[in-house]
C-alpha cells in the first residue's frame, strides 16, 4: 500500500493500459457525481433497465443506488445482508456484515413483508425465500455492478472476494459488468493480492480463505472453437472499470490521513471497538462505519458529516491492536477531531474549560473552588450522586461523579515538594534494586486534584523501596484532556510547559501512576511535535527519563516475593487502555500481584476491554461510557473477586463511580494502593 501511494500514478496508468489491452473499458471518475454519470451514461447506451449488484461500499459511498433510482433503473441488491436493508431502507452498519444488527426475527419480518408471505426467523427458510426472489433478478439483469477488493497493475485484473456465491452471478450472467472501486485498491503485482488475500478474510471474518475469489481480467471470452477468439461467451460482453477518486487523492498528499487509503476494509477495527458495540455503524460512522470509518468520512464525505460520529471515539486505541495494515488509526481519529475543533469550532463548555485550565495558577484556583462548590453536594466518601443535570452527567444514577478534593495531593506532600530529591533517601524497608535512587512524582492531575490517595500511596511505596522522592510543585497537567478533545492550541501549551518543567527536575526517573499521562508525554507528544523538531527533540530527551509505576516495581526495583503475615483479599485486574494497548504494560502488575504480594489474582473477561472513561467522554456520552463500565463489572463479579485493581486513575474513578451508585462491595484500587495497603501485613513491619 505505501509503494503503490508513492508511485500511484505510475500504477494506475499501468493498470488502465493492460485492462484495455485485455478488452476492458477504464473509466475516470473525479468524485461522486462524476461515477454515478459514467454509470448511467454506459445504462443508458445499451438501454438496460434493471441492475443487480454484489456488496460494494464504493457504491454506497457515491450513493449511486439513489442515482440510478433518480432515472427509473432499479438496482438490486444481491448480497443477503445488502438486499434486507435495501428491502428495510437502511445502510449497512459494518464494513463485511451489513445487517449484524438485525435479530432473525427482524429479518423475517422484513423480508415476509416484501415478498408476502409468511416466514418464519429461521435462517434456513428466509435464505430460500431471498434465493427463490433473487434469481429472477440475475437473468433479467441488464447489468451487474461490483466492486473490487483489489486491482493488478502489472495485469489490469480485479479480484472480488465474497463467501456468497451471488457475486459470480452478477459477474456473469449480465451481459454488461461494470465495477467501481476507488484508486487506492490498485495494487502493484500478482504477489501483492496474494498479500491481500491472507490478511483479508484472516482480519475480516476469521477465516484462512474465504468461500470465492474471482480473478477478472477483461471481458468473458473463448478460443475453444477453431482457436477463434470470441468474447461473451461464458459472461459478460463488456467490462467497464471506473476508477474513482472522491478525495482520495487530497488524501494522499495529506500526512494527517494519508495512510487511512491503506485501509483493506476488513472492518478488525470495528469487531474490537467498545463504543461501536453498543450504538452500532448507523451511528458511529456515516456511510463507512466503525473506527477506519471515521477518517474515511472525513475524505470522500467531508468534515461535517464525520464530526459527530467522531466524537463516539473514546480513544481507546484497540482499534490500532488489530488492523493488519497496522495503520494508526487512533491518531488519525484524533486528527480528523483536532480539524473539526479548528474548522468548525469547539463546544463552549470544553473551550472555557481550557481557557481556564491552561494556566497554572488560575486553573488550579479554579480547581479548588470547584472543589468548595461541590461540598455541599458530596457525600461522605467523597461522591456527588445527587446534582442537576443528573441525567446528563451520570446516566440516570448509574453511576456517581468523584467530588474534586478540598485537600489535593500537592497540599498534602509540601514536606516532599521541591525539584530535587531529599539529601539522604530513607532506609528501604523491602528488598528493592532502586534503593538509593531519585524519583520526581508526577501523578497527573487526575490524582492531583480527584484522587490524592492513589499519590500518597505511591510515595509510601516508593519510600518502602529506599527511594528518594519529590514532587515538583511547578507541574500542572500534561495536556492529554485538551488533546483528547481535538484542542491541539492549548495541548500544546500544556505540553511545551510539562517539558519545560520536567527539564528543571533533577532526578534518575520521572515516575507516574497515570499511564495515560504517561503514554501522552511519551508517545502523544512526538506525534504533536511532528512539525517542530525542537520541541520533539526536547520531548524525546524527556521520554528517556520517564517511566511508569508498575515498570518501574517491576523492571527497577525488580521486587522479589516477600513473606506475609497474613493472607490478602482475592484480586482481579483490569487493564486500562493505555496500558494495555498503547504501552504493552500487562505482565508486570500481576507478577507484583501474585509473585512480590503473594495474592490469588483471578483473571476475568475481557480484561483488557475499555471500562468507558475516555475522559471528557464519559461527560458527553455518559450512557454509553456507564454501560461499559457496568458491563467490566459484570466480568469482574464471576472471578469472586474482593478487590479490582486497575493502574489508571481515569479507569479507577469511572469503575468507582459505578460501584458505588450500586452500593457493591468490591473495592476499586490502584496497583499502588494494593502494595501499600498489603505492606501493612509484612511481618515485624
Amino acid at each position: 500500500k505505501a509503494e503503490t501511494l508513492a508511485s500511484l500514478d505510475r500504477y494506475l496508468e499501468a493498470f488502465a493500459e493492460n485492462a484495455e489491452r485485455a478488452g476492458a473499458r477504464v473509466h475516470w471518475a473525479r468524485d461522486a457525481g462524476e461515477a454515478c454519470e459514467v454509470v448511467v451514461e454506459i445504462l443508458r447506451a445499451r438501454e438496460a433497465a434493471k441492475v443487480v449488484k454484489s456488496k460494494s461500499m464504493a457504491t454506497e459511498e457515491i450513493h449511486l443506488n439513489a442515482a440510478l433510482a433518480e432515472r427509473g433503473v432499479k438496482a438490486v441488491e444481491t448480497d443477503l445482508g445488502e438486499w434486507i436493508l435495501q428491502l428495510a431502507g437502511e445502510h449497512p452498519s459494518h464494513l463485511i456484515a451489513p445487517a449484524i444488527h438485525k435479530t432473525r426475527e427482524e429479518i423475517a419480518t422484513i423480508i415476509s413483508d416484501a415478498l408476502g408471505l409468511e416466514l418464519p426467523a429461521d435462517p434456513q427458510v428466509l435464505v430460500a425465500a431471498a434465493r427463490q426472489e433473487l434469481r429472477r433478478a440475475f437473468i433479467e439483469a441488464g447489468m451487474g455492478i461490483s466492486g473490487a477488493n483489489f486491482a493488478i497493475a502489472e495485469t489490469g485484473t480485479i479480484g472480488i472476494v465474497t463467501n456468497e456465491g451471488n457475486a459470480d452471478l452478477v459477474t456473469t450472467l449480465p451481459p454488461i459488468h461494470v465495477a467501481v472501486f476507488g484508486v487506492e485498491k490498485i495494487v502493484p503485482r500478482l504477489d501483492d493480492a496474494a498479500t491481500i488475500l491472507k490478511l483479508l478474510p484472516r482480519s475480516g471474518t476469521a477465516q484462512q480463505i474465504t468461500s470465492y475469489v474471482s480473478f477478472i481480467t477483461g471481458p468473458s471470452r473463448s478460443s475453444d472453437i477453431e482457436l477463434v477468439p470470441v468474447v461473451g461467451v461464458h459472461g459478460p460482453k463488456e467490462l467497464h472499470l471506473v476508477l474513482l477518486d472522491n478525495g482520495r487523492m487530497a488524501a494522499r498528499e495529506d500526512p494527517e490521513l494519508r495512510e487511512t487509503l491503506h485501509c483493506i476494509r476488513c472492518g478488525a477495527c470495528s469487531n474490537v471497538c467498545p463504543p461501536y458495540q453498543i450504538v452500532g455503524g448507523h451511528l458511529f460512522g456515516y456511510i463507512y462505519t466503525g473506527p477506519i470509518g471515521l477518517p474515511l468520512t472525513a475524505i470522500h464525505h467531508g468534515l461535517n458529516n464525520a464530526a459527530d460520529p467522531q466524537s463516539l471515539c473514546v480513544s481507546c486505541n484497540a482499534c490500532a491492536t488489530v488492523c493488519p495494515a497496522e495503520i494508526p488509526i487512533p491518531q488519525l481519529i484524533l486528527n480528523v477531531r483536532s480539524r473539526v475543533w479548528e474548522q468548525l469550532g469547539p463546544k463552549p463548555p470544553k473551550e472555557m474549560v481550557f481557557n481556564q485550565w491552561t494556566e497554572p495558577e488560575r486553573g488550579q484556583r479554579w480547581a479548588r473552588r470547584a472543589a468548595l462548590a461541590s461540598l455541599p453536594l458530596k457525600d461522605r466518601a467523597g461522591f456527588i450522586d445527587r446534582i442537576p443535570l443528573q441525567s446528563k452527567l451520570t446516566a440516570e444514577g448509574r453511576r456517581d461523579l468523584r467530588a474534586p478534593t478540598r485537600r489535593p495531593l500537592r497540599d498534602r506532600v509540601r514536606q516532599i515538594q521541591g525539584e530535587r530529591a531529599p539529601a539522604a533517601p530513607p532506609a528501604p524497608r523491602i528488598p528493592s534494586q532502586a534503593a538509593g535512587l531519585t524519583v520526581a512524582y508526577f501523578p497527573g492531575c487526575m490524582t492531583d486534584w480527584l484522587l490524592p490517595e492513589i499519590g500518597q500511596a505511591a510515595i509510601r511505596v516508593l519510600q518502602a523501596c529506599g527511594c528518594a522522592v519529590f514532587f515538583p510543585p511547578e507541574q500542572h497537567c500534561c495536556g492529554l484532556v485538551a488533546l483528547n478533545s481535538g484542542d491541539r492550541g492549548h495541548g500544546r501549551l500544556m505540553a511545551r510547559q510539562t517539558i519545560a518543567m520536567l527539564e528543571r527536575v533533577e532526578a534518575d526517573w520521572v515516575l507516574s501512576t497515570s499511564t495515560s499521562c504517561f503514554a501522552a508525554m511519551v508517545q502523544d507528544y512526538q506525534q504533536l511535535f511532528a512539525d517542530d523538531p525542537a520541541w520533539r527533540e526536547r520531548a524525546a530527551a524527556q521520554a528517556a527519563r520517564l517511566i511508569d509505576f508498575s515498570t518501574f516495581l517491576d523492571e527497577v526495583a525488580k521486587l522479589p516475593p516477600l513473606e506475609w503475615a497474613l493472607p490478602g483479599p482475592r484480586v482481579t485486574y483490569h487493564d486500562s487502555c493505555q496500558s494495555y494497548n498503547a504501552l504493552g504494560i500487562a505482565a508486570g502488575p500481576r507478577r507484583i500481584i501474585t509473585e512480590v504480594l503473594g495474592l490469588e489474582l483471578t483473571e476475568m473477561a475481557d480484561a483488557s476491554v475499555c471500562c468507558g472513561f475516555g475522559g471528557s467522554f464519559s461527560v458527553d456520552y455518559p450512557r454509553v461510557s456507564t454501560t461499559l463500565a457496568e458491563r467490566k463489572l459484570a466480568n469482574a463479579e464471576p472471578t469472586g473477586a474482593e478487590v479490582l485493581v486497575a493502574d489508571n486513575p481515569g479507569c479507577l474513578m469511572q469503575l468507582q463511580g459505578v460501584l458505588h451508585a450500586q452500593k457493591s462491595p468490591l473495592r476499586a484500587m490502584h496497583l499502588a494502593q494494593l502494595i501499600d495497603e498489603r505492606l501493612r501485613d509484612l511481618p515485624g513491619r
